[in-house]
């Protein structure tokens, strides 16, 4: 059974979340969920970009002329992110077993969501390496490689357009790759380069997490998909809605449309004082 948050004492927080994207610079204003959003992340594979793109769609709003879709994967990963630490709070923590031999202990990794990000700041301005440059991206989004030898490749960042397109790929990543760099395939040294000034400009939001036991000392390393867990955690919250809703219907006589359309602060509201009066 997943616990319930405090949400009467989130509630007075939920009135507006503003930050900024870290690879496109765009400020962006989070609106408060509803209902419609509870039961998207309740009913629909988290893991489908498809519905990320349906959820950042209704939820963010960007001060930029761009479509949700076209913005890059890191950008839309820092995103959800966010919506997280507004809707659960700043702290991430997971409890692991100790992987050493006659062990076992539990071991919690944590840290915060604000620390994760400025880990993973983007590098802004030219990159270069040993014979070879990149320059920033022009106005198409391309990043041009410059250096002696060959022609040399040029990339643009993966996009939330891009992962839907090659969500039905046999290999994702090779599809993404063809969508991404030009030339494509390139010789595994210029693809090891991409890679790396792709890693840079837009740092993936997953990785390796490193602590220690606190038993026996022993390395504990845990993998972090930002998205994947921060959606985990939100469809968990998400499910409570239909408790909601069966409680306001029961006490108010409300329409599941009415109550579905309703601020989830506000709905959360009513569903305690509808649970309340269950038990008086």
């Amino acid at each position: 059974m997943v616990a319930r948050p405090d949400h009467a004492g989130r509630a007075s927080r939920l009135a507006a979340a503003r930050f900024t994207l870290p690879v496109s610079g765009v400020a962006v204003t989070l609106r408060e969920p509803t209902g419609v959003e509870d039961l998207l992340l309740a009913e629909r594979p988290a893991a489908d970009p498809a519905v990320v793109l349906r959820l950042v769609e209704r939820l963010g709003e960007a001060d930029a002329d761009l479509a949700w879709g076209d913005f890059t994967v890191t950008d839309i990963d820092a995103l959800i992110l966010r919506l997280r630490q507004w809707m659960l709070g700043d702290r991430v923590s997971a409890n692991l077993p100790c992987a050493a031999p006659d062990c076992g202990s539990r071991v919690e990794l944590s840290f915060g969501v604000d620390s994760y990000l400025s880990h993973h700041r983007p590098h802004r301005g030219p990159l270069s390496g040993r014979g070879w440059t990149v320059t920033p991206a022009d106005r198409g989004g391309w990043y041009a490689f410059a250096g002696q030898g060959a022609p040399q490749p040029r990339f643009r960042l993966p996009t939330l357009n891009d992962q839907i397109a090659v969500a039905g790929a046999g290999d994702p990543a090779r599809a993404l790759a063809s969508r991404c760099v030009e030339p494509d395939p390139l010789p595994r040294r210029l693809a090891a380069r991409v890679e790396s000034a792709m890693a840079a400009y837009a740092p993936a939001l997953a990785g390796p997490l490193h602590g220690a036991c606190p038993e026996c000392g022993a390395p504990v390393v845990a993998r972090f998909e930002a998205r994947a867990y921060c959606l985990q955690e939100l469809g968990d919250r998400a499910r409570f809605v239909f408790d909601d809703v069966d409680a306001l219907a029961e006490r108010y006589h409300w329409s599941e449309r009415a109550i579905l359309t309703m601020p989830y602060a506000r709905r959360v509201q009513y569903a305690e004082r509808a649970r309340q009066s269950r038990t008086a």
